[in-house]
Parts: C-alpha cells; structure tokens; sequence
C-alpha cells in the first residue's frame, strides 16, 4: 500500500512539474519582445547614449506601424506558406545562395495564389514606404558617416544605377 502512494504522488509531481515547465514557456514566449523597427538598419552601426535614447524614441513612434505591417503580410500567407518559407530560407542560408537566390526559392516554395501575389505587391508597397519613413529619422539622429552606412532603400539605388548606365 505505501508503495502505491509513493507511486501516486511520484505521479503528481511530475505533472505539476511538467505542467509548470510549460507555463514558463508560454510566459517566456509572451514576454519576447517584438524586433525594434530600425533595428535591421542599425547593424554595425555604434551608438552613442544619446543617439541611443532617440533611436529608442523613434522606435517608440513607428512600433505601431510596423506592427500593423508584420500583422497584414502574415494574414495574406497560410501557415503551410509560413512554413514552407521558412524552410526555403534556412535551406537557402545552408547552401549559401545569394539573396536574389534566396528570394527565388522562396518563391516557388510559396506557391501563391493570383489573388496573394496581388495582396503581397501591395504590401511591398506599404513597406518600401515605412522603410524609407525609418531610414529618414535615423538619418536625422546619425552621424554623416553612421548614415552613410544605413541602406539605400528599394527602388532609390536602381535608380541611381540606371542613370549611370544611360
């Protein structure tokens, strides 16, 4: 009889231990934070303090933006899509393709629909315009030379190019 109790409740404190495990999950999960909206721009790029606390307060402004901007591409992709995009991404970096490689392969593994390709044009859209929304506050908070390494926006230096090359 003692031996089934010990049993028993060997038992119940695995599972509350389990079940306390996956609660720490979900909380850790929850508490991650969202990537900043400049922070892709920013690599390599030293701060100071200051420079810091503003782009912190430019974040702070665009945050929502750029939340309503993850929120409507990933509601025009399935989650079969999401992850097949995530696969061809991860393959892609593996096989060290080039990134107008990788774009390629990730879309084919998409396999979009007409009405998809159209919502996501519209998209790029919204983005090239928050991106170039970004670039132009951080260069008001950089240096001459800590803006001359942020990114040219899409489309800006095609143009540039195509000029040089008539």
């Amino acid at each position: 009889m003692q031996i089934w109790k010990n049993v028993v409740c060997l038992g119940l404190m695995l599972t509350l231990t389990v079940a306390g495990v996956a609660d720490e999950k979900k909380s850790a999960q929850k508490g991650k934070k969202a990537p900043a909206p400049t922070q892709r721009f920013l690599n390599g790029i030293e701060l100071t303090a200051e420079q810091k606390d503003k782009v912190a307060a430019l974040d702070k402004e665009l945050s929502a933006e750029f939340q309503k901007l993850q929120k409507s591409r990933s509601e025009i992709l399935t989650q079969t899509q999401k992850t097949a995009e995530r696969e061809a991404q991860k393959s892609a970096k593996a096989a060290g393709k080039t990134p107008a490689e990788t774009r390629k392969s990730v879309e084919q593994a998409l396999q979009l629909t007409d009405e998809q390709k159209t919502k996501l044009a519209e998209w790029q859209k919204s983005q090239q315009a928050f991106t170039t929304t970004a670039l132009n506050g951080l260069k008001k908070i950089l240096t001459p030379e800590q803006a001359a390494k942020l990114p040219t926006p899409a489309g800006k230096g095609n143009a540039k190019k195509k000029k040089k090359a008539e």
